[in-house]
């Protein structure tokens, strides 16, 4: 009875020691969830079923979740429910920092995952780079005037960065503070403002585009910044 009440007890240590070793063997990568749907209600993120961060309301990010790299689906819910509102298979690099973004009207919810790049700014600059997410903008340009004025971007339209890889890349920066114009490219016809942003040396940001092309309220058009590093 002895023997076997150790044998028992081995058999326990021994599942308890290979339970953490696969723990800690499971490689992990880092997601975030950023709703830029603008009449969608609060949004649940799921990957191979399981929850990973729930009510992210547009046009809030959720902040980098440590998740297993091996997941290979991806869906996001109307928060709390089982109302699947977008779904797809995903392929993920251990080590990695990646953000998942959801974007247009609710009714046709589009979806985007990609790769962040956690490189460090140079030396007493940040780091900036322009997303759009407005179908019926025209092409724009992004002026930011602070002690000097100066084209961050040009001729930027509705989800360039998709088709030109360079456009997911950052930009290095003076920190500000100082504001941002989007305007027609070309001309001085301004489309939306960010009056006052604060950059920060040794920080990342996205600026982002976001609303519907003559929307009025919360759904109109923004530009604003989400803080990446």
């Amino acid at each position: 009875m002895k023997n076997q009440i150790l044998s028992v007890a081995a058999a326990i240590c021994m599942l308890f020691s290979i339970s953490c070793k696969k723990s800690e063997d499971q490689a992990t990568a880092n997601l975030r969830f950023i709703n830029m749907s603008p009449n969608s209600s609060a949004m649940d993120l799921y990957l191979n079923s399981a929850l990973v961060v729930g009510n992210v309301s547009y046009p809030g990010p959720s902040s980098y979740q440590s998740i297993n790299a091996a997941a290979t689906s991806l869906s996001v819910n109307q928060a709390t429910t089982a109302n699947i509102l977008l779904a797809g298979n995903i392929a993920l690099a251990a080590n990695n920092h990646y953000s998942a973004i959801v974007y247009d009207s609710v009714a046709i919810l589009k979806g985007d995952i990609f790769q962040d790049d956690r490189t460090d700014p140079p030396a007493g600059k940040a780091f900036v780079r322009f997303f759009n997410y407005v179908s019926g903008t025209p092409s724009l340009d992004l002026i930011k005037a602070g002690n000097t004025s100066n084209k961050l971007f040009t001729s930027r339209t509705y989800l360039d960065h998709k088709t030109t890889g360079s456009y997911v890349s950052y930009t290095a920066i003076d920190p500000g503070p100082f504001s941002v114009s989007a305007v027609v490219a070309g001309t001085n016809v301004l489309i939306t403002q960010l009056p006052s942003f604060e950059a920060t040396a040794g920080k990342s940001y996205t600026l982002v585009l976001r609303g519907f092309n003559k929307g009025t309220g919360n759904q109109a058009v923004f530009l604003s910044p989400i803080q990446d590093k």
